[in-house]
């Protein structure tokens, strides 16, 4: 038996759908979605068999209710969370919660996606696909969040990161809210909005500056004495570009320097960066 076979499992919706008369009822949907479950044990990276649930899903969402679509969707849900327990990263999984979350577009679906998330960051606080979906979730498969919320997940992101400065998952996460707000203030040229901004990405910057001189005094772990935080630091050298003054800059340049010499496997590209941001520093602010 072939399980990744493409035509059979569209062979086998074409008599599923010449059985029920053009349709697929409930009953034989369940049924074959046990059936793809039962295949699925032994290969749960299987492309085909997860489009097998999403078509036969389709029709069943299409078909039902709002509390009889939510009801299954919660089935699907718990079916793939036990996936992701045995595979916390499985891309087909996650991309699979998304679609099913982002079809049904329930309100108390995307609020308890957000701490289905959390939980995952807790377990693993390494876990991109974790982190990315608490992005998608916190976005609702849309654009930029308002300013407050974006307040709020830069908090969370802070969070994240004092558990594991080296962590690179949560500073990431901070730069992309902070890097998102500013995109869409300037965007939109209200003054305002960009001054609203420009206080949230300096708050951090202030916050991360703490962070990492704690560090430096009380490192996590007797190991880590003397080890730098090239995350952080990293993390660093984006906000103070994002913030954009002259004395910013500067600062990120020199820490582009420093990043030089104790990054040495991406010495190349901090020396780079450190080019573009003096460039970027001349060109706009010795004019």
């Amino acid at each position: 038996m072939n399980a990744a076979n493409y035509t059979v499992w569209h062979y086998r919706r074409r008599i599923l759908m010449e059985l029920g008369g053009g349709s697929i009822n409930e009953e034989a949907i369940e049924r074959d979605l046990d059936f793809a479950d039962d295949l699925g044990g032994t290969n749960p990276k299987n492309y085909q068999l997860w489009y097998h649930r999403r078509a036969l899903l389709e029709i069943r969402f299409h078909n039902a209710s709002d509390d009889d679509g939510a009801e299954a969707a919660q089935r699907e849900l718990s079916y793939v969370d036990r996936i992701l327990e045995d595979d916390s990263k499985n891309y087909h999984a996650w991309s699979h919660r998304q679609w099913i979350i982002r079809t049904l577009d329930n309100p108390s679906l995307w609020k308890s996606e957000i701490e289905y998330s959390h939980t995952k960051i807790r377990e693993d606080p390494r876990n991109n696909s974790a982190w990315s979906q608490r992005w998608f979730a916190t976005h609702r498969g849309k654009v930029a969040f308002a300013s407050e919320l974006a307040d709020e997940e830069a908090h969370y992101a802070r969070c994240g990161a004092e558990l594991d400065p080296y962590n690179e998952s949560p500073w990431r996460y901070l730069i992309g809210v902070l890097m998102e707000q500013w995109r869409s203030a300037h965007k939109e040229g209200n003054v305002g909005e960009i001054e609203k901004v420009n206080g949230l990405i300096s708050r951090n910057i202030t916050e991360t500056k703490q962070m990492h001189q704690s560090l430096e005094i009380n490192p996590p772990s007797e190991a880590d004495v003397n080890v730098p935080c090239v995350s952080l630091m990293s993390a660093l050298v984006d906000l103070l570009e994002i913030y954009g003054n002259k004395s910013s800059l500067d600062e990120a340049t020199t820490l582009c320097k420093t990043l030089i010499e104790v990054d040495r496997v991406r010495r190349k590209y901090w020396h780079k960066r450190e080019v573009d941001i003096r460039k970027a520093n001349e060109n706009t602010h010795n004019k």
